[in-house]
């Protein structure tokens, strides 16, 4: 078992589904899924698609990255 990611407790206080999130960040779904599930690393994404997801989900860029 793996803790939930930041991204996917925002995601989900924010009531989206991974698609939902991925229409209104314009980040693509496959991406979401990939940070929710640890295969790729949240901290080593792209600036603008940081700043796309922590808009849709009402946080800050720092809110999402893992430590």
């Amino acid at each position: 078992y793996y803790a939930d990611t930041n991204l996917k407790r925002f995601r989900k206080t924010a009531g989206y589904s991974q698609r939902e999130l991925s229409e209104v960040s314009h980040v693509p779904l496959r991406q979401i899924q990939l940070f929710e599930q640890k295969k790729r690393d949240i901290n080593l994404c792209r600036a603008l698609d940081l700043f796309r997801l922590s808009k849709a989900l009402y946080c800050k860029v720092e809110d999402l990255l893992e430590i």
